[in-house]
């Protein structure tokens, strides 16, 4: 099961500023609703989220990776399992200038499979749903501090 999310949202910081602060792992981890702290493996990091899919609720560890970091976006990549459930993502933001800030567009792609994809295939993809666009409110309210 395939889920595709994307947004736009403005700032007041220059395009720097944000690409600085989204390649930065314990900033992207905070904004994924339900991540506590991460620890670095290699090039990847991880950490563990605190997640509900209807009725079942548990935690699920997630692993991810700097695809890209350029100097007007960030690519982020990576894997959550748990729930007997294993989730592929990918993150894509980019930044563009706009009068004295910036417009960031984003792009959440995720595809679940496993026990809980199968089963409520529907609760899966509203659950994955909500945590993108969780995930691009707070970065909106982080990146307006």
């Amino acid at each position: 099961m395939k889920v595709e999310e994307s947004g736009r949202f403005s700032v007041n910081k220059p395009p720097e500023r944000v690409v600085e602060l989204l390649a930065k792992p314990e900033v992207v981890a905070k904004l994924i609703p339900g991540v506590g702290k991460i620890e670095k493996a290699g090039d990847e990091y991880i950490g563990e989220a605190q997640v509900k899919l209807g009725h079942l609720s548990g935690k699920m560890t997630a692993r991810f990776r700097y695809e890209a970091v350029r100097s007007d976006g960030v690519v982020v990549v990576g894997r959550a399992t748990g729930l007997q459930t294993t989730a592929d993502f990918r993150i894509e933001v980019s930044v563009k200038p706009s009068g004295s800030g910036s417009d960031v567009y984003w792009k959440f792609a995720g595809e679940a499979r496993g026990l809980a994809a199968s089963l409520a295939p529907g609760i899966v993809k509203s659950a994955l749903k909500k945590m993108a666009e969780d995930a691009a409110i707070n970065l909106a309210q982080f990146l307006s501090q």
